[in-house]
This record gives structure tokens, sequence and C-alpha cells, in this order.
């Protein structure tokens, strides 16, 4: 029978809160709770509660269980060693984490256009199917403000869809983008696809294609 109160030493929890954390990363690669897991242990590593108190001061209180659950699913594929330093537990980033759909928008559209900023917004709305907070901006490499400004009442109840999807919610106000750019997103897109799956060297030297 699990304990009854937090259930720490119950393998059937232990079990379900590490399939929970490894869903979230096979499927949600680009939640920034992964991101910030892997900064705060730096190179050399640190225990659990260590972790656990420094996520803590920055706003991130997990329950040991769910923080040991992704650090187990994160250490099975391959981002972290496990080492056992008496009576701890050590976790050591082996590997960064794949590029985030931010990061792969912002480098193809700069690739694709001189002035990226705004072909970035209307990328990540097109795609996300809704308007685009600040913080989403800068993490595709957007630093100056750009767009059309959504009413706030609209904004609060994108927030709520992000919320559920367990992501940190903005705390800015969400843009549009001005106008359309069609022809551009298609190539966007099909750079992304390109730089993604390593597939340039298919793609036969025409003039057309150096434009991609």
């Amino acid at each position: 029978m699990c304990p009854p109160k937090g259930g720490t030493g119950c393998p059937h929890e232990q079990d379900l809160s590490y399939q929970v954390c490894y869903q979230c990363l096979m499927f949600n690669p680009d939640k920034d709770f992964n991101r910030i897991l892997l900064e705060t242990l730096g190179r050399d590593g640190v225990s659990i509660s260590a972790l656990a108190k420094t996520l803590e001061s920055k706003g991130f209180k997990h329950h040991r269980l769910i923080l040991t659950g992704y650090l187990r699913a994160m250490t099975d594929m391959g981002y972290l060693r496990e080492r056992d330093i008496p009576p701890s537990k050590i976790y050591q980033v082996m590997k960064a984490l794949p590029e985030s759909i931010y990061e792969q928008i912002g480098k193809a559209c700069r690739k694709v256009s001189n002035d990226p900023d705004e072909l970035i917004l209307y990328t990540l709305f097109r795609m996300f199917r809704r308007p685009i907070f600040e913080s989403e901006l800068k993490a595709s490499g957007v630093n100056r403000p750009i767009g059309v400004p959504v009413p706030e009442e609209d904004a609060a109840d994108f927030k709520k869809i992000l919320r559920r999807a367990g992501n940190i919610v903005p705390g800015q106000a969400a843009v549009t983008p001005p106008g359309e750019m069609p022809d551009l997103l298609n190539d966007v897109l099909i750079t992304i696809i390109l730089d993604s799956t390593e597939s340039r060297h298919l793609i036969a030297e025409t003039k057309q294609s150096k434009l991609i």
C-alpha cells in the first residue's frame, strides 16, 4: 500500500511520476522547465535536494517525486548522467536539449530574410494559431517592439491555453503580425525541415534552390 502522506517511497507513484515526466520530455521538448533544469544543474551537477532548493528560489516549486521523475527521464534519454556520491545522487548534464521551436524559427527566418523580425512573428502566429507573447519573440531572437497588440482580455484567454498545456505563462502583452507573408512562410518551413533533418545535400543546386 502507498504511504498516505506524500507517497515518496511508493514504487507505483515513482513509476507514475517517471512516465508523466517522460511523456512531457518526449512530446513537449520545448517546455521551458526542461531547459531551466539543465541550466540549474550546471557542468558539475548537484543533488536533488540542492536542485529543488535552487529551483524554488527561481519560482519553480515541484514535489520531489516529480523532480525525480524528470531527472530519471532525462537520464534515460541521455541528457543527464547519474552519479552515486553517498549519501546523495548527483545529476550532471551530458548534452544539450534540441533547439527549441523558437530557436529553429528564428534561425530559419534569418536565412530567408534580411529583415527577419516581422517574419518570425508571422511564422509563430501562423504555426501556433494565436497571438504571440513578447517572451516568445525574445526566445526567437527578436529584441525590439513589433506587431499589433491584442486586447488584454484576449491575451488572458490565450494565457489559459498555455497554462493548461503546462507552459510557463508569459506576463507580457500579446501581439499579432501587421500583414501576410505566405510566400516567405513556405520558405521558412522548408528551411526548418531541411536543417532539422540534415537534408540539404539532397537539393539540386539550381538558381531557385539557392534562394532557400
